[in-house]
């Protein structure tokens, strides 16, 4: 659930948008040796958010504090660039848990969760910074910025359609077609209704597909093919096993990878002499 304060956040988002200027790796005034050591965040992988919903961003970071503890900590994710800013879900200046590992090093954890209205065209790609302010127990106060080589890009989450493929049996040795479409958000355009970005055909990518024999753990590709200028994918193979599909995307630009639902096919063995 996206924070009250994140909301509040929302409604003042032009005005967010002129204060987030560059700014170098770690502390930008830490007069009393509070460093930041080490920050993950989103697990190290790219942010990826589609066309509705709302996802929930893990925050790690270590910090190295001499004075006895950190009396506030007050984060934010936010990208150079765009409009993408978002606290840390929790209270302001309380919105990370911190625990000493030893003494003067603490770990602190925390989450981002945010949804439409919080990203814009001009995000994608970027990178997202995690940004530390607060009071030590000294009375200190402290900012921190991760290392931008610790910094996350913030990407597009590609939609991909489950496989169609007619009846969902087939004969075995008999041909199979399946089709599919690839589309991506746009983070400045609503579809009928606001309740999701609008879906724009992405043309032009490799799609693959990838088969799951029944009975089986993995997926195996199978071919690749082209998205057309609406973005749907198709293709035809020969039905050899019943299983499981999907389609599969690499990703590309500021478009992340994406799998799509699985889609089961029974396949029958109609021996000669049979009847089905």
């Amino acid at each position: 659930m996206v924070s009250m304060r994140n909301v509040a956040r929302l409604v003042a988002v032009a005005v967010v948008g002129s204060l987030l200027p560059a700014a170098p790796a770690h502390a930008e005034y830490e007069p009393y040796d509070t460093r930041l050591v080490k920050t993950v965040i989103n697990n190290g992988k790219p942010i990826a958010f589609g066309a509705s919903g709302s996802i929930t961003v893990p925050v790690t970071v270590q910090i190295a504090e001499d004075s006895g503890g950190l009396a506030t900590v007050d984060a934010k994710l936010r990208s150079f660039g765009g409009l993408f800013f978002a606290y840390l879900d929790g209270p302001a200046d309380h919105n990370m848990t911190c625990a000493p590992v030893p003494a003067t090093m603490f770990t602190c954890t925390g989450a981002a969760t945010f949804g439409m209205g919080y990203v814009d065209n001009t995000s994608a790609g970027l990178p997202v910074q995690l940004r530390l302010d607060g009071y030590a127990y000294d009375s200190g106060r402290y900012t921190l910025l991760s290392d931008p080589a610790e910094n996350v890009l913030l990407l597009k989450k590609a939609g991909l359609m489950a496989p169609e493929a007619g009846t969902g049996a087939v004969r075995k040795g008999g041909s199979l077609t399946i089709t599919g479409k690839l589309t991506y958000p746009d983070w400045n355009r609503l579809e009928v209704g606001g309740n999701s970005y609008y879906s724009a055909a992405y043309a032009g990518q490799p799609v693959s597909l990838e088969f799951k024999k029944a009975g089986t753990t993995s997926y195996t590709r199978v071919g690749t093919v082209t998205s057309a200028a609406d973005g749907t994918v198709r293709t035809t193979v020969t039905a050899d096993a019943s299983g499981t599909w999907r389609w599969s995307f690499a990703g590309a630009g500021v478009v992340a990878a994406s799998v799509s639902p699985d889609t089961s096919i029974l396949v029958h063995d109609v021996r000669p002499g049979t009847r089905r």
